[in-house]
């Protein structure tokens, strides 16, 4: 490499560490969590609209994972607490990170999809509804359709006003 390859290398890491130094210095929120009202019946309904959309693609149904439910819901209420939306936390990692941290093995594919909502509530109609934005998106569309995957957990938290839903899939190793 020369000189000014050297330049323009170093020129790009630091304005990658000042990008990320920014966003490190932003202050997260503290918001104290709503109380989700059956948390169980929204993870069914968010599993049975998964599976009867895999049934009409022709792909193997999902069975339910206790450590992708707590891996999501550990993710949907960091995000609500914290108050932001994204596939990584700030500092509980990614998807991976947050279902080893749950009792959850090593994987072969793991994915997540993930949902908000503002001045809406917890509920079964609110689950629909995010599974159908889901199925507009083509990547989010994809996990939930991929026939590699075999397990599912879901997660939903709210607080000030809005509401954050986590999907998480697996296929684990043997």
């Amino acid at each position: 490499m020369n000189i000014v390859g050297s330049l323009k290398a170093v020129a790009g890491l630091l304005a990658i560490a000042l990008i990320v130094a920014g966003c490190a210095s932003q202050p997260l929120s503290n918001n104290d969590l709503d109380r989700i009202a059956d948390l169980g019946a929204l993870r069914q309904e968010a599993l049975t609209l998964v599976n009867q959309t895999r049934r009409r693609e022709g792909v193997p149904q999902l069975r339910r994972s206790a450590q992708l439910d707590a891996a999501a819901q550990a993710h949907a209420e960091d995000m609500a607490r914290r108050g932001f939306y994204a596939h990584v936390s700030p500092e509980r990692g990614d998807v991976g990170s947050r279902y080893r941290a749950s009792g959850g093995g090593d994987w072969r594919i793991i994915a997540e999809n993930i949902n908000q909502c503002v001045n809406c509530r917890a509920s079964v109609e609110q689950m629909r509804t995010f599974h159908q934005r889901w199925l507009a998106s083509r990547g989010h569309r994809r996990n939930i359709v991929d026939p590699r995957l075999e397990a599912f957990g879901f997660g939903v938290a709210s607080a000030g006003g809005r509401v954050y839903a986590v999907q998480t899939f697996v296929t684990e190793r043997p």
